[in-house]
């Protein structure tokens, strides 16, 4: 012991620098497997132990609060969970585990009846995972009740040759540390091993911190004669399962051994609770957990995450980038017949921070204007009326779209070109759509004009004196003698006015096929003195409705009894 004296003080001052929270008589809280994929609405689960380490169970909603950023927010939801524990046996034996008592029943034989026993009337049910690391032997994890019995009951090693290690209780560590199958599983070593040299203390000190971040409450079975009860290595594996929340026993062969499920059964509780968040920026993030238990307050250590959230993301999916409203016919000037009256506008509304919510209200406008929206199915599809449209020109269209967050976006704003075919104008058109008026006019004047004359023609004639009867034929227009080529000029007049229309309309553009022959559209007069051809009638005085043909195509001119065509740069 003198010789060993310096080695077990040096332990005690490794050691009192991580003891923890836990060593201490203090209830405590723990925050933890926070989830925020169903945002707005938070997850998160929770542990409440009194300060002799039971688990407080029966916790209502109301005694919960929990502070995001500093805001307290009542949890909508708080259950309890039964979820199962990750429970490993670290087996390390070695020659004091062969001592027989009077009966010939070695002290291996004694431990591995109880851990038989309790593993045989071990549940299923319970969904703990369990696992045997015994040292110098295969190591078994996940193993049902009845196949753990099996593998204790298979584990028989030489206890005279073998030699404690810590290498079980290592490998037990790492495996209780591992993602259970269920939020919320408390990770049980049971380490059963013969008291430590004291070449060993330090490494058993670093796996004692190892358990302590790992969250592993380490429970230990010291299997040896009662004078080694008071050893260093004794002394070291007590320190161990203190610091890290579990119990000690000693074992010479006459002692009664705990009940396995007493470690386990306290554990398998915890909460689950629900919230909605009311974060709506994008950053880092801290969450606080309270708790009022028996008169007193417990407070969580913080838990930071970082979190996206952007308002939706509205896009127009490709506007026509031309609409062209004309009436039914060139003469029409009632904008209230041009087509089309109407546009249907297609948008995409995604949301970039991943995060799927539904929207609220969205709606389109041009130039600034709300001319459509929608507050509930599809959100996606608008129309926009053109009825109030009469003159060509530019107009914006953007989206809005507004999110049950209250985060709103605007789109960008795409150009769609508008264009209103005009009537025509002239005396021509004016012809054209009044041409019943003209004509019942024209007949109303011609008929006025043919009263005048033959009312003038009987008034003169009163006024004519008679012409002497014995003068044969004198001055009767009946019988006057008409002169040759009387008749002839006149219709020789009218076929010199006739030839001149139709030689001001002697020229016409046809269309052609590919190889060559005419297409049956009517050909285009060439009437005027210059004429442009193009697909935009602010420029053209003569459409083309082809792909091809650019807004101001080529102009046609007659000059000096020749026709030019001139390119405009098409």
């Amino acid at each position: 012991m003198r010789k060993n004296l310096p080695l077990f003080l040096l332990s005690l001052i490794l050691l009192a620098g991580v003891v923890p929270a836990r060593a201490q008589s203090a209830a405590r809280l723990e925050l933890f497997a926070l989830d925020a994929s169903a945002f707005p609405t938070i997850s998160a689960s929770m542990d409440v132990f009194d300060p002799g380490g039971a688990f407080i169970t029966g916790l209502q909603p109301g005694q919960v609060t929990l502070l995001e950023d500093d805001l307290p927010i009542t949890p909508a939801s708080l259950e309890e969970l039964q979820p199962g524990v990750q429970f490993a046996i670290a087996l390390d034996p070695g020659p004091a585990f062969a001592f027989q008592d009077a009966y010939a029943v070695s002290r291996f034989d004694l431990v591995m009846d109880v851990l038989i026993h309790w593993a045989e009337a071990h549940a299923d049910s319970f969904n703990d995972e369990l696992s045997l690391v015994p040292t110098e032997a295969v190591i078994s994890s996940n193993l049902s009740a009845a196949s753990f019995a099996s593998a204790l009951a298979a584990y028989q090693p030489d206890l005279q040759a073998i030699r404690p290690t810590l290498d079980s209780l290592s490998h037990a560590i790492d495996l209780v540390s591992g993602a259970g199958s269920q939020i919320g599983m408390k990770r049980v070593v049971l380490y059963i091993t013969s008291p430590l040299e004291s070449a060993s203390i330090p490494a058993l000190q670093s796996l004692t911190q190892r358990a302590i971040a790992m969250d592993v409450r380490v429970h230990v079975w010291v299997v040896s004669s009662p004078d080694f009860f008071t050893t260093s290595g004794a002394t070291a594996l007590k320190d161990l399962s203190i610091l890290t929340g579990g119990t000690y026993a000693l074992f010479s062969g006459e002692e009664t051994l705990p009940d396995p499920e007493a470690y386990l059964t306290p554990l398998r509780h915890t909460y689950a609770l629900r919230y909605p968040s009311a974060i709506r920026t994008t950053g880092s993030h801290t969450l606080v957990l309270q708790v009022e238990s028996d008169g007193a307050t417990l407070t969580s250590e913080p838990v930071s995450f970082d979190l996206v959230v952007e308002p939706p993301n509205p896009m127009l999916v490709t506007p026509p980038g031309q609409i062209l409203r004309q009436g039914p016919d060139p003469q029409s000037t009632d904008f209230a017949l041009f087509q089309p009256a109407s546009q249907e506008i297609e948008a995409i509304i995604e949301f970039t921070d991943g995060i799927q919510r539904p929207l609220i209200r969205t709606g389109l406008y041009v130039d600034g204007v709300l001319v459509d929206e929608n507050t509930s199915e599809p959100f996606d599809l608008f129309t926009w009326d053109l009825s109030g449209i009469t003159r060509s020109g530019e107009h914006i269209l953007q989206v809005q779209a507004l999110d049950s967050l209250g985060l709103e976006k605007t789109s960008l704003g795409l150009t769609v070109n508008v264009t209103v075919v005009m009537p025509e104008r002239g005396m021509r058109a004016f012809l054209s759509r009044n041409s019943l008026w003209v004509t019942l006019g024209a007949v109303g004047l011609a008929g006025a004009a043919l009263v005048t004359t033959l009312l003038v023609g009987r008034r003169g004639n009163r006024h004519v004196p008679a012409r002497k009867t014995g003068r044969r034929g004198g001055g009767d227009p009946l019988t006057a003698k008409v002169e040759e080529g009387s008749e002839e000029r006149p219709r020789r007049a009218l076929r010199g006015r006739a030839a001149s229309a139709l030689k001001q309309s002697d020229a016409y553009l046809m269309r052609l096929k590919e190889d060559g022959q005419a297409i049956t559209a009517p050909p285009i007069p060439i009437s005027l003195p210059e004429m442009t051809f193009g697909s935009d009638p602010l420029h053209a005085t003569r459409l083309l409705d082809d792909p091809s043909v650019s807004p101001l195509h080529a102009r046609l001119k007659q000059e000096n009894g020749q026709f030019i065509l001139a390119d405009e740069k098409s």
